[in-house]
């Protein structure tokens, strides 16, 4: 029989939140496992004691936490959504006869009190302190990858422009070094008239052009994330512009981490593009394994395997390299261009030996060799390579860092941005990481609290057996083994 529904929009129900809420829905396993009240603390030096009272800093930011775990990247888009949903609505606390914050709201609050703050950083950090707490996050090994973020910018509004042609950070870092160390008398001045040329941005100035093998030519920022290696929660998150090398900020942010959150760190891994001496020397500092790969050589090699510089013995005490031919290299001077330390041979070795031809050639002057002043640690932090460690923390790298930014591409925001400028890119990297380390935590959590419970219960083979036919409704043959969702390890 054909049936017809008649409208209901003027029927009048007396209805709740909660009770149109799902039992089972991953906001209120959230809100269960997550007491988001911390932020009061956080934004509290923002507001004023006198006044109009304003909308509840805990309903903007767990606005802003939908809008990354489902992947709204609008925020006008946010209130419509918010406004229809009762799962979005029953997490916020707002009824249904209360009016969502405007779109604007947000933009407004971002642009006049958050601005220029540490509150996404705080409330990122307290995620993590959350996950460490609850033994999600051992930091034990830590591994770090970046990803490339398309700028809000038009590729063809670019300028040339010409600015002070001084070295990067970490060169004049190592000039400072080489001076500490006695390898030049007097600090280096550097000259700030001569310049170099720079392609920027029109529309976004702060974001960089992006030029590397394999990667999508314009303008993008650059997400350098680490995550812990046990269940691949990310623990820091940290942009740059897109023309900025991966070891540059790497040193860095694996001491602010380590330090922040006080992990017994034991080693931490990368590709080959965070192949630097500084990490190296920092790490062996704390005496902590370093698991990166070498950096390949571009053009063709300039010496045989076997006379290769790395091939040359370092004896440390005498503080000489000793040639295969078992002849030794003094130390000369220090490079002050390449920042690296010059070590020569006697002229009369070189002339006496029988490897010379395959070793200088045809050159007239002796051999020399150049090392940069972290090449003992380097020396000491490259015997990890190849090691069964090695290889493992590599496959955990491409399975956590890796999957972890496909995941956030997909899902949460993070394949190209809205935004302009570092400090708002940041804010959506931080609120991007913040949404799959909370979603991830709930699995875990929730996981281990029915396991737990399961296991406490339900010790004998007897008792699960009945507890499982009743739970899941199955028929009432004995079980053999246990369903997968409640094998030990099942949950990841």
């Amino acid at each position: 029989m054909l049936k017809r529904a008649e409208s209901k929009q003027m029927k009048m129900s007396f209805v709740t939140l909660e009770e149109l809420m799902p039992q089972e829905h991953f906001l209120r396993d959230l809100d269960r496992l997550v007491d988001f009240d911390f932020i009061y603390d956080k934004v509290a030096d923002l507001y004023s004691n006198t006044g109009r009272p304003s909308i509840d800093p805990v309903v903007l930011i767990k606005m802003l936490l939908i809008g990354y775990i489902y992947g709204i990247d609008s925020e006008r888009r946010l209130e419509q959504e918010i406004t229809v949903n009762i799962a979005y609505r029953w997490f916020l606390g707002i009824d249904f006869d209360e009016r969502v914050p405007d779109h604007s709201t947000i933009s407004q609050l971002r642009r006049r009190k958050f601005d220029g703050t540490t509150v996404f950083r705080d409330i990122f950090d307290e995620v993590v302190c959350k996950c460490i707490e609850t033994g999600l996050v051992d930091g034990k090994l830590l591994l770090t990858d970046s990803t490339h973020i398309r700028a809000n910018a038009r590729n063809d509004l670019r300028e040339v422009i010409e600015v002070p042609d001084t070295p990067t950070e970490y060169m004049q870092k190592l000039d400072r070094e080489a001076y500490e160390l006695g390898l030049i008398k007097e600090p280096v001045e550097y000259d700030t008239v001569k310049t170099k040329e720079v392609t920027k941005s029109i529309t976004d100035p702060e974001c960089g052009l992006l030029n590397r093998p394999g990667k999508p030519t314009g303008f993008h920022y650059l997400d350098h994330q680490t995550c812990d290696a046990k269940n691949g929660l990310i623990t820091d998150v940290f942009v740059t512009s897109g023309n900025t090398n991966d070891s540059t900020p790497h040193t860095a942010r694996l001491e602010y981490q380590i330090d922040k959150f006080n992990l017994k760190t034991e080693a931490v891994c990368a590709d080959a593009s965070y192949d630097s001496g500084e990490v190296y020397t920092a790490m062996l500092k704390r005496n902590i394994k370093t698991l990166i790969p070498e950096r390949s050589r571009s053009g063709t090699p300039k010496y045989e395997p076997e006379f290769d510089p790395k091939n040359f013995k370092y004896c440390e005490d005498q503080d000489i390299y000793i040639c295969p031919a078992e002849k030794e290299l003094h130390y000369s001077s220090y490079n002050k261009k390449n920042r690296r330390k010059r070590y020569l041979a006697q002229k009369a070795d070189c002339i006496t030996c029988p490897y010379r031809e395959r070793c200088i050639g045809n050159s007239k002057n002796s051999r020399m060799i150049e090392c940069s002043i972290h090449e003992k640690a380097r020396n000491v932090q490259r015997q990890n390579i190849d090691t069964p460690e090695y290889n493992s923390a590599m496959k955990k790298r491409q399975v956590w860092c890796e999957g972890n930014f496909s995941h956030q591409k997909e899902n949460h925001n993070l394949r190209r941005t809205r935004k302009r400028g570092i400090e708002r890119v940041t804010e959506q990297c931080l609120l991007s990481a913040c949404a799959l380390n909370l979603k991830r935590m709930v699995k875990l959590l929730k996981g281990s609290f029915f396991q737990t419970l399961y296991s406490m219960f339900f010790s004998s083979e007897q008792l699960r057996a009945v507890f499982l036919r009743i739970l899941l409704g199955l028929s009432t043959a004995p079980f053999r083994s246990h369903p997968p969702q409640f094998r030990a390890g099942a949950i990841r």
